[in-house]
């Protein structure tokens, strides 16, 4: 018992597994929509063609049958006339001679045809067989007068004259010939002109009546539906292929997104398409490009914070040991000496917080209204001993009183490091000062800050770089000045989070150009 119960399980799982797998591969994939689309059009549109030209062809066939069966109607207008001149209406009756000959010429016979025809006597209907019982014992017979024979084929009755007065009153026909023919009025004149005479008309001239003719009618219509099965399958087995053409790309953004996910940020693909798809490959590649660098800058950016964290830890690890030694002795100046790398080492910690708390966002900012031209002045107050004691001379020019929503403190540690920045990298003694020239600009939307410093200068492919994390110029400005290389990133992260932007040109004194572009009111 348990053995079937085992069996019976291992075929559910089975039969599990084979629908999971065919569900998978019965899935509505990309290339299966866009083939489904493509037979959706092409039935849809050859559809269309296919009743269009129906109607197209029924239209101009009964239009072609109309326009011949006037011109029939026309050939008979001067034998009309003159059987009114010699017999007024009286001949239009079927026991009248004139009008079987009417009838015959109309139908194309000779004259020779029509007196014979005149001369048969005329055939009396077939006798039916009463339905009072005398005619019981004997076989009945078919219509056609044929016993055990199938049935003739039944033709459309071919077309038969009919004629109305001038008073719309049917004379020769039946009574729903007076709307269902085809008519044509007779005046007295050749050229249509004077008394009305009469309608002369082909019974059912208006529909397809002759066997000929409907047989035509009725190829055609199968030689349309043929042509137009014939597309319908010639398309569907071009719509396979071009499926298959159209999503290869498609597949192969996918393989580029898989390497891509999978950390392989090399460019996946060369594309020389221009269209939608082409763009898509290129913005992947882009991308990808991106990404790899992100990857550098982030393998960089541990690699210089190893090496700026442990500097100063080495220092002070080392006079802490000579200290415990007694190699070096523990006097006020190692101890000053230990206080400053302490200083520097929880600068830079602090500054890494700030930087990854601006990353994150959760940097907050307190926006309110102040006055730009007093948040410069008061750096320069705050630093004016140190300006005077390094032998600067500096300078504020522009606009006046500019107000703008900003955070106070944070645009104050903005204009704080670009100061330190101009006071550790810029040549500065009694006998050439270094120059600090700031000046305000605004207009209707943007205040525009320029801060320049004299020499020395940085070479013209390296100021975007000025603004990176850690970095420092190899020559005149490097880490035997004091600074971390994280000052002006932090200038960046400012001026970005007041919708404004910071960037590095080159100083008409020789130095660096920092301009800032804030907007007025956010």
């Amino acid at each position: 018992m348990e053995q079937q119960l085992e069996t019976k399980k291992v075929v559910i799982g089975r039969k599990a597994n084979w629908f999971d797998n065919d569900g998978a591969a019965m899935k509505l994939t990309l290339r299966r929509k866009l083939l489904a689309i493509l037979l959706l059009v092409n039935a849809v549109l050859i559809s269309a063609v296919y009743y269009a030209n129906q109607l197209a062809f029924e239209k101009s066939f009964r239009e072609y049958l109309q326009n011949s069966s006037r011109a029939k109607l026309t050939a008979l207008m001067p034998t009309i006339r003159e059987n009114f001149s010699l017999y007024g209406q009286s001949w239009v009756a079927k026991h009248h001679p004139q009008w079987p000959r009417l009838v015959g010429k109309f139908e194309g016979r000779s004259d020779t045809e029509i007196e014979q025809m005149m001369k048969r006597p005329r055939k009396r209907p077939p006798k039916h067989h009463r339905q009072d019982g005398r005619g019981e014992g004997k076989p009945q017979r078919e219509p056609n007068g044929r016993e055990g024979r199938p049935p003739r084929p039944k033709h459309k009755s071919p077309a038969r004259l009919v004629f109305k007065s001038a008073e719309d009153e049917l004379l020769i026909g039946r009574p729903k010939s007076k709307h269902t023919a085809l008519w044509q009025p007779i005046y007295q004149n050749a050229d249509n002109t004077g008394r009305l005479l009469g309608h002369i008309g082909i019974a059912n001239g208006m529909e397809i009546s002759n066997s000929l003719d409907a047989l035509f009618a009725s190829r055609q219509k199968h030689w349309f539906l043929g042509i137009a099965i014939v597309a319908m399958i010639v398309s569907s087995l071009l719509a396979i292929p071009f499926s298959r053409f159209l999503v290869a790309p498609v597949l192969s953004l996918r393989e580029a997104a898989k390497k891509i996910a999978s950390g392989d940020y090399k460019p996946p693909f060369k594309s020389y398409s221009k269209d939608e798809l082409g763009q898509l490959a290129q913005d992947l590649n882009t991308l990808a490009a991106t990404l790899a660098e992100n990857q550098r800058s982030r393998q960089q950016w541990i690699a210089d914070i190893s090496h700026e964290l442990r500097t100063p830890i080495a220092v002070f690890k080392a006079e802490l040991e000579g200290m415990i030694d007694g190699v070096i002795e523990s006097d006020e100046e190692q101890l000053n000496s230990l206080y400053e790398e302490i200083n520097r080492l929880t600068k830079l910690v602090d500054d890494l917080h700030q930087l990854s708390m601006s990353d994150r966002g959760s940097l907050s900012y307190k926006m309110a209204m102040c006055t730009l031209n007093d948040v410069i002045s008061h750096t320069f107050d705050s630093h004016a001993a140190t300006l005077k004691t390094q032998h600067f001379v500096w300078s504020i020019s522009g606009s006046k009183e500019v107000v703008l929503s900003c955070d106070e403190s944070r645009l104050a540690q903005l204009f704080y490091n670009l100061m330190q920045n101009t006071l550790r990298y810029t040549d500065a003694s009694k006998e050439v000062p270094g120059r600090i020239n700031v000046h305000v600009e605004k207009s209707n939307e943007h205040v525009c800050i320029q801060w320049q410093d004299s020499s020395p200068g940085v070479a013209p492919e390296l100021l975007p770089k000025l603004f990176d994390r850690l970095y420092r110029v190899d020559q005149a400005r490097d880490r035997a000045s004091g600074g971390s290389g994280l000052g002006l990133a932090i200038c960046a992260s400012i001026a970005q989070a007041h919708n404004g932007k910071i960037t590095a040109k080159r100083s008409e004194l020789g130095g660096v150009n920092f301009e800032i572009v804030l907007p007025i009111k956010h």
